[in-house]
């Protein structure tokens, strides 16, 4: 576990250097950003790293890394000690936050320290090439890097995750295989220090007391990592038989239905727990007509993919925090705030920037949030103005956005979008039932907090008229485009009554849900307008964000390679999982509201002379807050039953025969037994070999083919074709690829194999079982004069190409 302390370490160090800027950055919120310095220094350094690179000024080495890091700690000595009184009052003022920050974090990197190494095998799912990305960067002298599995080609992927990985990585000497888990158990500790800090300012910033603040914080990580959807209660209902058939046949869940498949507390079948991560479907015949992927980050993180959307979680929280921490400027907005607060804009611009170089569906979203939170802001300081707001709001916006574009160019310039547009979405929705497994408990403390925030508010006035309007506006567009498009469509396709329909039919959850965007979005408004808890306009606009992208999928769908029942697979897939952020710091806040708002409403109720309001007030109030929180409790313990049982499920730690003996972070230690060769092999070419360019075979996606090049960060001549099909949305890039590898393992003409190999400018052969298995490979030896044996063991060979005119690097 050297390794482990190692990466704390390095992660502790490039916290305490940014810390001092955060303390300064985020002066207007009550923890100075001591909870977002780790993900914004990961930020910084690795861009400062990524520049030079593309720039040739300097390579990506350990020795430039901790060059970065000498250069960087002097200002930030500077700083500290220009703000040493003032960091040492809020310190002495702070500390039981301060300790329950790092207790969380430590917590949960130690957490998810344990569950990775019962299952640190990096063989299956999208593992492969999340570890094909991180080993190219590490590979890479300069940047960009190139693809891993299409040699010759930059990445076009949005691969700045795995480059802060790869940072990590270099920065503490660790294996590639080590530090690919060891990214795995970090993010889960990031995610939860920075959600508790975000719930613990927002507490603080609503007048709460420290001791709330850090009760209410803790919740947030508590409700967003370790929650997981009500997939896991139906999955205890089938185990006990308490349905019969015709009732799974209307859920429509695929994997429950039939007889049980267990006899103890958790269903005995493989994997069970990846149903939950398939919940909404529409189901013909045991076919999918809307096949969609409901992650959430529980599952992500038990199934340990180093994948964008999971990634850039601790990110959004940062880019969330400054948001917050714009939104209690003081200041007005507008040109003399951008000419007041450079160093904040480029801040701003660089962290929301980054998000689309991490996963770049975010990026719209953050910038969403960002207009919005500037909006309301301009609004309040304009007493009610909406143009003057809008106007201010734009001058501030706009430049950030758009120089949160040019700093990353480089990174646009070479990618190539995966989605062609936006469709309007038919034949197929949302049943309301699973909505309510993926998102109930979400859903019922937003909900709660949005109306039980509604008495602060006063009655609106024509004041009110120009938020109202602009709030109608927003929240009814997307419907009424979607009315347009689709009446049109259907009406083309299958008549007037079809259209109609089609349209009645897509309410039942539409309707209520822009309702829920238009009230929290006016809320904030006038919160802001009227200085009415302000704070509380924040969590208001995560709600009415949460709900309308919620609503979204219901209405449009992003166009990609996926058509058919899988259409909006990827479009569920990324606004559900933001959605699930949002929420859970949305209901993390809503707890602590409705905590202190549970006895500050009084009603008054008169039959004739009599006043009888006090005493049925108390008891209507009584009862209804004991329904209600028998509601939270019910739920809250459905959805623990999830991440329980997919965690004994997935590490198998109370199996008969378990041993702690085998636990380890290394993702490759699976090869070690199974394939000693190819363990030792890439290695070779990982840690000793000289950089080139390889060929191995060529298999399908999701299976042990292209394991060399994701395990050693080599190009090879062709990797998983599907996904690269994905994300270069042509297949002219890898035309001939694949018969080119079959002539290179098979043909017996060497001017052949030597031609194919110096154009696709090849330096390692690797033959080992899959090539063998595929191809035969038995030609090989006989090209002695161009290929010479560098490495054999165990059946497995890497020939080297003589005189190789790959590039070295």
């Amino acid at each position: 576990m050297l390794d482990a302390l190692s990466w704390y370490i390095a992660i502790q160090a490039l916290g305490i250097l940014a810390l001092p800027a955060a303390f300064v950055l985020f002066r207007r919120l009550p923890d100075r950003g001591f909870t977002l310095a780790k993900p914004a220094a990961m930020v910084f350094f690795s861009y400062v790293l990524w520049v030079l690179g593309l720039s040739h000024i300097a390579p990506n080495t350990q020795l430039t890394i901790i060059f970065i890091l000498v250069v960087a700690a002097v200002p930030s000595a500077l700083l500290f000690r220009r703000f040493l009184a003032e960091f040492k009052d809020f310190v002495r003022q702070h500390w039981p936050m301060l300790v329950a920050a790092e207790v969380l974090f430590i917590g949960f990197f130690l957490m998810w320290l344990g569950i990775v190494s019962e299952v640190p095998a990096i063989n299956h799912t999208e593992k492969p090439m999340d570890f094909g990305f991180m080993n190219a960067v590490l590979q890479s002298r300069f940047f960009p890097p190139e693809d891993p599995w299409l040699s010759g080609n930059s990445i076009s992927y949005y691969y700045f995750g795995h480059f802060m990985m790869a940072f990590l990585t270099q920065l503490t000497g660790v294996a590639s295989s080590v530090g690919y888990n060891l990214g795995v158990a970090l993010l889960p500790g990031l995610v939860a220090m920075g959600a508790f800090g975000l719930v613990y300012n927002l507490v603080r910033l609503s007048g709460g007391s420290l001791k709330a603040g850090i009760v209410f914080g803790g919740a947030a990580p508590v409700l967003i990592l370790l929650a997981g959807n009500l997939e896991g209660a139906m999955e205890f209902v089938h185990l006990r038989g308490w349905a019969g058939g015709g009732f799974w046949e209307w859920v429509g869940i695929k994997g429950l239905e039939g007889a049980n498949t267990g006899s103890g507390a958790f269903p005995d079948g493989q994997w069970w727990w990846f149903r939950a991560s398939r919940v909404i479907d529409t189901l013909s015949g045991g076919q999918s007509l809307d096949y969609t992927i409901t992650e959430f980050p529980i599952f992500s993180f038990i199934l340990g993919d180093l994948h964008a959307h999971v990634m850039n979680l601790p990110f959004v929280i940062l880019g969330l925090g400054l948001c917050l921490n714009l939104f209690h400027s003081t200041e007005r907005l507008g040109l003399r705030w951008l000419r007041d607060h450079p160093v904040e804009s480029a801040a701003i611009a660089l962290f929301i920037g980054s998000l689309a170089f991490i996963n770049i569906s975010d990026l719209p979203v953050m910038a969403a949030m960002f207009g919005a939170v500037a909006l309301v802001k301009a609004y309040g300081d304009h007493e009610g103005n909406l143009t003057g707001a809008a106007i201010d709001a734009a001058v501030v916006t706009v430049p950030v956005l758009t120089l949160a574009v040019v700093l990353f160019l480089p990174f646009y310039s070479a990618f190539e979008p995966q989605t062609s547009g936006i469709l309007p979405l038919q034949d197929v929705n949302t049943r309301p039932f699973l909505l309510f497994l993926v998102m109930g408990l979400f859903i019922l403390l937003a909900v709660s907090f949005l109306f039980r925030q509604l008495p602060g508010l006063v009655r609106p006035s024509d004041s009110d008229s120009s938020a109202a309007v602009l709030i109608m506006v927003v929240a009814s567009t997307p419907f009424l485009v979607w009315i347009g498009l689709a009446f049109i469509v259907t009406w083309i396709d299958d008549g007037t009554k079809a259209a109609l329909d089609e349209i009645g039919g897509r309410m039942i959850l539409v309707i209520p849900g822009l309702a829920l965007v238009a009230l929290a979005g006016f809320s904030a408004m006038q919160r802001a307008r009227l200085k009415l808890e302000p704070a509380t306009a924040f969590p208001l606009l995560l709600a009415a964000l949460a709900f309308y992208l919620l609503v979204g999928t219901e209405l449009f769908y992003n166009v990609d390679r996926f058509g058919g029942g899988f259409r909006r697979m990827n479009t569920v897939f990324k606004t559900y999982y933001q959605a699930w952020l949002l929420l859970g710091i949305v209901g993390s806040y809503g707890l602590y509201y409705l905590w202190a708002a549970r006895s500050s409403v009084q009603w008054s109720l008169r039959l004739g002379r009599f006043a009888v309001g006090p005493i049925l007030t108390a008891r209507f109030l009584r009862g209804g807050r004991f329904l209600w929180a028998g509601a939270v409790a019910v739920l809250l313990v459905a959805s623990f039953y999830y991440p329980v049982g997919a965690v004994l499920d997935r590490t198998g730690i109370l199996r008969e025969g378990h041993t702690l003996d085998d636990n380890t972070l290394d993702g490759l230690a699976f090869l070690q037994q199974s394939a000693p060769g190819e363990y030792a092999a890439i290695r070779w070419l990982r840690d000793d070999a000289p950089w080139g360019r390889m060929v191995e075979a060529v298999g399908d996606d999701y299976s042990e083919f292209a394991r060399i090049s994701s395990s050693t960060g080599l190009p090879t001549v062709l990797g998983w074709k599907g996904h690269e099909l994905q994300w270069r949305n042509s297949s002219a890039p890898l035309q001939g690829r694949e018969d080119d590898v079959r002539a290179i393992y098979s043909s017996g003409d060497p001017l052949e194999v030597r031609r194919l190999l110096e154009a696709y400018g090849v330096r390692y052969v690797y033959l080992g079982s899959r090539e063998r298995r595929t191809y035969g490979g038995e030609n090989l030896a006989d090209f002695g004069e161009f290929l010479r044996t560098a490495f054999e063991q165990d059946g497995v060979i890497v020939y080297e190409m003589v005189q190789s005119t790959a590039e070295n690097r």
